[in-house]
């Protein structure tokens, strides 16, 4: 009715005018054109997502020209002419916050589903992600926060282990005992007896840390030598108590003897362990196993040294190399990291240290800044002390120690002005360090939760061979009565 009106009036509009015809038919099917499309423009879509019904109109789908739904037209393959609306097989939930934003210019998602759901619902809809609203884009990126945690979790728990190819091991003895020895040693979890052997191993561990400690104590030393004159100190000073109990005394009989089992049990062990390897190229590739390898070393020279302490003490730098070995030696307590492989508490937590390196460099950076500036006022607000602060270094160590909340006392300020930088020092101080703790608990949090939901996704069953509604006793129990139905109708009258 509308098109015909139209073509009356352009009829009338031909006859009465007196502009030449070629320039009146541009200009009327220049207007024809601009109410067909405004026309078009007003009239309803229908979309049919997922079974729900939307909508809305021409118009609106353009508000959004290079996506999906503003190319919908009656020849597009989603047309469907017998029902006269456009299907998409999609989530309908979705795509309600999708349709609102051509209707309103803002994209706001959906809370309570996953972020690959939300990306692929996007893409299929040709929306840019630069739409998303900014107060939905923690709901959208969450996805790929937890995709680098569980990789990370992957990484760390399910790393690739040295061991035995199992088809050679199956056709050969000796390679089959050689990796049930290998796994005995390096995987606490592969046996009931490999795993009381790494309590045990840990048992030694703590021992030898023990007996460390008691070797620097009078209590466990007895008296071996009687300096009888200045040369028989050596490079030592007989002034210092500790240089002289180095030189003058040896451990009691049963620290040695225990010194002595942790030397040889530790050698055994780390040499066991290399030949028992499958690849002995990987094996110096983990940080314990090159621990090991140190400690091996340190423990033989300090025993060649104190076989002959005599050749030791007469040369200052073969005494301070005997020392730096002999330090190095409370390094075997760092074997108690292989609980790690027991504990996935411990590996978490080595794996959040980890992720925090980052923030934990930054926070570094920042601490030492705020050591040399508190140092620096310090420094002039002393000026006037003459004990006090003599330079800026000794104003680092102090404020290192008050932003610490360690306080030595050794070095303190005496002025008023100091005792103001002294407080702002401190306060700055528990700002500054309350930062990693919760940086650390939050990745540590975060990670052992995703862990608990990895372990736990290992033990989901799959589905059973019954049908959803039907459990084995309820179909057994219908074949039953069916059975006993047929009986009755099968037997005589």
């Amino acid at each position: 009715m509308f098109r015909h009106n139209h073509h009356h009036y352009i009829g009338l509009t031909l006859a009465r005018t007196s502009v030449p015809n070629d320039t009146v038919l541009h200009a009327i099917h220049t207007k024809m054109a601009d109410t067909e499309k405004e026309e078009e423009d007003s009239e309803p879509v229908i979309l049919n997502v997922g079974g729900t019904i939307f909508e809305t109109t021409y118009e609106t789908l353009r508000h959004e020209p290079d996506t999906l739904l503003a190319t919908l037209r009656p020849s597009s393959p989603e047309y469907r002419p017998t029902r006269g609306h456009f299907f998409f097989d999609r989530n309908p939930d979705i795509f309600n916050c999708v349709l609102d934003l051509y209707r309103t210019g803002e994209l706001h998602l959906p809370h309570g589903f996953c972020g690959a759901t939300l990306r692929t619902e996007l893409k299929f809809w040709r929306i840019p992600e630069d739409r998303i609203g900014i107060c939905c884009l923690q709901t959208y990126f969450k996805y790929d926060t937890d995709r680098e945690v569980l990789d990370t979790l992957h990484d760390a728990f399910e790393a690739k282990v040295l061991d035995y190819n199992p088809k050679e091991a199956d056709s050969s003895r000796w390679v089959k005992i050689k990796r049930t020895c290998w796994l005995f040693l390096d995987q606490p979890n592969s046996s009931p007896a490999a795993k009381v052997f790494s309590y045990f191993y840990l048992g030694i561990v703590v021992l030898s840390g023990i007996l460390f400690c008691c070797g620097t104590h009078p209590d466990f030393l007895e008296t071996t030598l009687v300096p009888t004159n200045q040369t028989d100190y050596g490079f030592l000073n007989p002034e210092n108590p500790k240089e002289l109990l180095l030189l003058t005394t040896r451990p009691v009989f049963a620290l040695e003897v225990g010194g002595w089992f942790v030397l040889i049990f530790f050698s055994i062990e780390f040499l066991i362990h290399f030949f028992l390897c499958p690849v002995k190229g990987e094996f110096f590739k983990s940080g314990l196993n090159v621990l090991d390898g140190i400690l091996f070393i340190c423990m033989w020279m300090v025993f060649a040294f104190e076989f002959h302490s005599d050749v030791v003490y007469s040369n200052r730098h073969l005494g301070m190399f005997y020392l730096v070995l002999k330090s190095m030696m409370i390094l075997r307590l760092f074997r108690l990291l292989r609980l790690v492989k027991q504990y996935s508490a411990l590996r978490i937590l080595t794996v959040s240290l980890v992720a925090s390196l980052k923030e934990l460099g930054l926070l570094l950076i920042t601490f030492l800044m705020a050591s040399v500036f508190f140092a620096s006022f310090i420094y002039f607000a002393e000026f006037e002390e003459p004990s006090t602060f003599p330079h800026i270094f000794i104003g680092i160590w102090w404020s290192v120690v008050t932003m610490t909340t360690v306080g030595y006392g050794d070095t303190f300020p005496k002025s008023t002005p100091g005792h103001v930088v002294g407080s702002a020092c401190a306060i700055c101080g528990v700002l500054i360090l309350s930062m990693p703790i919760a940086i650390v608990a939050t990745k540590f949090s975060n990670f052992n939760d995703r862990n608990a939901e990895r372990e736990r996704s290992k033990n989901l069953k799959s589905a059973d061979p019954f049908t959803p509604h039907e459990s084995p006793n309820t179909s057994k129990l219908f074949l039953t009565k069916v059975s006993s139905v047929l009986e009755v109708k099968q037997s005589p009258t």
